[in-house]
């Protein structure tokens, strides 16, 4: 079925996407924004089904729920033959999008009567014609759509319109020749002048007798002349009226008072069988002939078929353009309003009534109206469109004089001769509001980038950049505008830039992530060529249906440098830390200039190995199993004596256990002079410092490693340690620029050498205040009285045991210490570490 002409013109001429369905689902009609909407030309074609291209569902207690084209129809969701709905939009790519929906429903039954329509209307389940208009939800306009359909306008025949006086001047012209016939008594004449009426007439008495009728009566209620003849009139009224026509033919007879003589009605009449059909009725009565009243009957069957199809299609198209979201005036070549919709009156509060007849520029500002006649008579005279056909986007008025923007649309609509305008009218506040909230979203969010410290680019699927922030650019050294539009490849050095096309083509094709959302450490190129490594993260996003790729790019030159500063900063203190001690060592970090101090209570240990220039005097150069080509010049009690590799590894075995002896007692080793290994507490003026009995246990241990080392089997056969402590004041502080070292120099370093000088192999000899200062945990035996160089008669003590330690200190970790100073024993027994 095609819809009528100008129900296509209107729609087509609508901004909003509308369509036109039959009861069956079939598409019959669909303008140019559905079109759009659905991004298809050829959409709704003949065959159409709206199922294809709309889901639909109705709110149920707060609840969508989903429903199809036939449940909507049959179910009682329509008032007034409309109703509101949402649902899903489905274009031919599977793409959904969300609609609001407005439906208005049409009966042609009795509207469209043409053969071919009525056939193609009785092949479908039933007579109605549905319009859909529908809008996507996103840039749904705020304003409500009423359901109700009072105050509309139709346009319907009234009973005094049938025909008007061309009716009534027929009745009086051959009701008068009648008469003029009745006194010549002619009676052939008389029905020959009444057969040769078109409608049915009949001539009755004051007792409302039929006297007379025409073929044309017989013809339209079924009943002959001679059954006709002789009955009351009321034989052809319905019952309502039969009861009451004698009484108004008696009324006007006493009172002569003209209720309906002379004048035309519209009433139901009734026909031989019993059916019934509408009619017009014209009462005369001839001057000077009393008693006697003619009815003329006009048959309005088509008559009424034909104004029910104009009033439906009236009615069609009030029903459409109420259902349309957006406000529809139609206007004359004048510019005078004809027409409205009700959402115009929604929307610029103006009722019907005050706004047909007015000039379309009372929605208008000023600046606008006072020209719009002028412009309006330009097209009309010249025919150039500068409007019509188009939309623009302009300021309206409302009744109150506020403003507000919308869209409108002209379309030029020529029927029957006639010209007029349909403008279609869109509030766009809602949508201006929201674009601008858009804006500030987008402004603020381009601010919230711009103001990050990392590069931020955003990618395409094809690798093609399509925003950077601020930073991005003083990174790279393009602007923003030589950025977007070129492939993100140009700030890759050349061997990653030939490569990144395929690498992204290739996750797009897997899905398979190598490095989104992920870090990684990679090369970048600036503008100008130069190089520099950045940190890399990067982020997948799904925006408006498109893929875009984010990464965010951290120069980490700086902190590169930054990490090889603090890993040499560190090797430089760990050096530092193994030369001195650590108090001594932060303070050099602090105050290089040079550190000398008094102590007054330091205990020294001067350890050797018995007989080892015999020793090492006999060796070749490439004796034992450390054979090597390099011989080292060894300095030894002022004889120079050339050793093998073999004497270096033996003391570096050797003295390596005395380190980690050191370590673990929390000792300061000072040196060694060639075999010698000169040892001391910790320089302290804390009288707690326990650093004499330290001392005493290292010196027991170190037996107990030389001892350990000869077990092993040493080619150079087994050793004798001779060891000296003495205790008493020294100064210590650091010597050198170039290669640091922290020294004691005191009496008390003299007398440890002349005790280990003149001590007994194997044996740990002591002085007095040794003795004094360790404790109760040690056991001495007294040497006797023995001649000290440079110091005379001093009682020796051999130091032999001591109890079994409690508690040790971990073995020395300069980055462990908490403080300057800290010697608190860790509770961790020896054993732990040997």
């Amino acid at each position: 079925m095609i819809p009528p002409q100008h129900l296509r013109v209107m729609l087509d001429a609508s901004p909003t996407a509308s369509l036109l369905v039959q009861s069956d689902g079939s598409v019959i009609h669909a303008n140019r924004p559905a079109k759009y909407m659905w991004n298809d030309d050829r959409l709704f074609q003949s065959g159409s089904f709206i199922s294809n291209h709309l889901r639909f569902s109705v709110d149920n207690g707060g609840h969508s729920n989903g429903c199809s084209w036939e449940s909507i129809i049959d179910n009682d969701l329509l008032v007034n033959d409309m109703c509101s709905l949402c649902g899903v939009g489905i274009r031919g790519n599977s793409d959904y999008f969300p609609v609001r929906i407005s439906l208005a429903r049409m009966d042609f039954c009795e509207i469209l009567q043409s053969d071919d329509v009525a056939a193609d209307m009785n092949s479908s389940a039933d007579h109605y014609l549905y319009c859909l208009y529908i809008q996507h939800t996103t840039q749904e306009l705020s304003r409500s759509i009423s359901d109700d359909n009072e105050n509309k306008r139709c346009s319907a025949t009234n009973s005094s319109d049938i025909n008007g006086n061309s009716f009534n001047e027929a009745c009086e012209v051959i009701f008068g020749e009648i008469c003029h016939q009745m006194k010549l008594d002619d009676h052939d004449i008389i029905l020959g002048i009444l057969d040769a009426a078109f409608h049915a007439l009949f001539v009755i008495n004051e007792q409302c007798i039929i006297q007379m009728v025409n073929a044309k009566s017989t013809e339209v209620f079924g009943w002959s002349r001679e059954e006709l003849l002789g009955q009351n009139i009321n034989i052809i009224m319905n019952q309502d009226t039969a009861t009451c026509h004698d009484k108004y033919v008696n009324d006007y007879l006493r009172t002569h008072v003209k209720k309906m003589i002379g004048t035309q009605r519209e009433v139901t009449a009734r026909r031989k069988d019993g059916s019934t059909f509408p009619a017009a009725l014209g009462l005369a009565e001839p001057k000077g002939q009393s008693g006697l009243i003619c009815g003329f009957i006009r048959d309005l069957t088509e008559e009424k078929a034909a104004q029910e199809v104009i009033f439906g299609e009236q009615k069609l198209t009030s029903g459409i353009l109420d259902a349309s979201f957006d406000g529809l005036f139609l206007i004359t070549d004048h510019g005078i309003i004809k027409r409205v919709n009700r959402s115009s009156c929604e929307l610029f509060g103006w009722t019907e009534d005050e706004f047909v007849g007015h000039n379309i520029k009372m929605i208008m500002p000023s600046e606008h109206a006072d020209k719009h006649d002028e412009y309006l008579s330009q097209y009309l005279s010249s025919g150039v469109k500068k409007m019509i056909g188009k939309k623009r986007e302009l300021q309206a008025v409302r009744k109150d004089g506020s403003t507000f923007p919308c869209i409108l649309a002209l379309k030029e609509v020529v029927t029957n001769g006639s010209t007029q305008f349909v403008g279609f009218v869109r509030d766009i506040t809602a949508e201006k509001n929201a674009l601008n909230a858009v804006k500030a979203e987008q402004n603020l969010l381009s601010k919230i980038l711009d103001a990050s410290f990392d590069s931020l680019l955003v990618i395409n699927e094809k690798g093609i950049l399509q925003m950077v922030n601020e930073a991005a650019t003083k990174t790279f050294g393009w602007t923003k505008t030589e950025f977007i539009g070129r492939n993100i490849n140009i700030i890759m050095p050349p061997m990653h830039a030939a490569k990144h096309d395929s690498y992204l083509q290739k996750y797009i094709a897997t899905g398979f992530k190598k490095m989104i959302g992920k870090q990684r450490e990679v090369e970048a190129q600036r503008k100008d060529g130069s190089t520099f490594p950045c940190t890399l993260g990067l982020a997948e996003v799904i925006h408006n249906g498109s893929r875009l790729f984010v990464g965010f790019i951290k120069d980490v030159t700086v902190q590169k440098a930054l990490l090889i500063s603090n890993a040499e900063r560190k090797a430089s203190d760990s050096l530092l830390y193994n030369i001195l001690p650590i108090h001594i060592a932060n303070r050099l970090k602090q105050d290089p200039s040079h550190i000398a101090d008094h102590y007054d209570n330091t205990t020294i240990l001067f350890a050797d190995i018995v007989g080892f220039t015999d020793r090492t005097s006999k060796m070749t150069p490439h004796d034992g199993k450390y054979a090597a080509a390099c011989i080292l010049s060894i300095d030894i009690n002022a004889n120079s004596l050339f050793a093998s590799l073999s004497v270096v590894t033996m003391l570096n075995d050797l003295f390596s256990r005395f380190d980690y002896l050191v370590g673990l007692y929390d000792l300061n080793k000072v040196k060694t002079i060639g075999d010698c290994y000169m040892v001391s507490s910790i320089p302290s003026s804390d009288i707690e410092y326990d650093g004499c009995a330290r001392v005493c246990r290292f010196s027991l241990d170190l037996m107990k490693a030389v001892k350990e080392f000869n077990d092993s089997g040493p080619q150079q056969g087994p050793i004798t340690l001779r060891v000296g402590i003495s205790l008493g004041a020294v100064v210590a502080g650091v010597v050198g620029t170039k290669r640091y070292l922290f020294d004691v120099w005191g009496d008390a370093v003299n007398v440890a050498a002349r005790m280990e000088q003149h001590g007994v192999p194997g044996q740990i000899q002591v002085t007095q205040d040794v003795v004094l200062n360790a404790g109760s945990d040690f056991s001495f035996e007294s040497r006797g009285v023995i001649q000290v160089k440079g110091k005379g008669p001093m009682e020796g003590f051999i130091l032999k045991s001591a109890k079994p330690i409690r508690h040790t200190r971990s073995v020395h970790d300069p980055y462990a210490r908490s403080r300057v100073g800290d010697t608190t024993p860790f509770i961790r027994s020896r054993s732990d570490y040997l």
